[in-house]
């Protein structure tokens, strides 16, 4: 969402019958790259209840790396030419918290104001173009799981991935 297509269009991994496997970024980016995928994906998978599933989102997403709590979605990982991006949801009631985090890096502000809105839902689109990015991304979904596990009652008891 927000994107263009030519942007979606150097997504890695376009075929929909050949389904990456989820640490295949590590060896198709370039290494500096590869480490700022690697530090978010598990970084997310070492928060409680967090579970990741590589799917198949269609033909603008492509495959991608999505992470979830229960039935809520934190969010999906882009792996794109250029590097990791992104997609992040923010429901009408979590907005003003999200807001008013001290401190809250600038880029993740910048994505939550200019965030497309379906319904009570805002999409953010961040791109991850180096660690600092990475790591605050990292600090702001802990704040954000926090809020979905209690408005998510037994959210954290779910299952990690099974392959890596």
């Amino acid at each position: 969402m927000g994107r263009s297509a030519a942007y979606w269009a150097t997504n890695l991994y376009p075929n929909p019958r050949q389904e990456p496997k989820p640490s295949a970024p590590y060896k198709d980016l370039p290494p500096a790259v590869a480490a700022r995928f690697r530090r978010v994906r598990e970084g997310l998978l070492k928060l409680p209840g967090v579970v990741e599933h590589v799917k198949y989102m269609g033909t603008s997403w492509h495959w991608t790396w999505e992470y979830g709590v229960g039935h809520r979605k934190l969010c999906w990982i882009h792996v794109m030419q250029g590097g990791p991006a992104l997609t992040f949801t923010i429901a009408d009631s979590e907005e003003p918290k999200a807001l008013a985090v001290p401190r809250l890096p600038a880029a993740i502000a910048a994505a939550i104001r200019s965030a497309q809105r379906t319904g009570p839902v805002r999409w953010c689109a961040l791109d991850l173009g180096d660690q600092k990015a990475a790591d605050a991304f990292l600090s702001f979904v802990r704040r954000k799981l926090a809020w979905v596990v209690a408005e998510t009652p037994g959210a954290a008891t779910g299952r990690r991935s099974l392959a890596s």
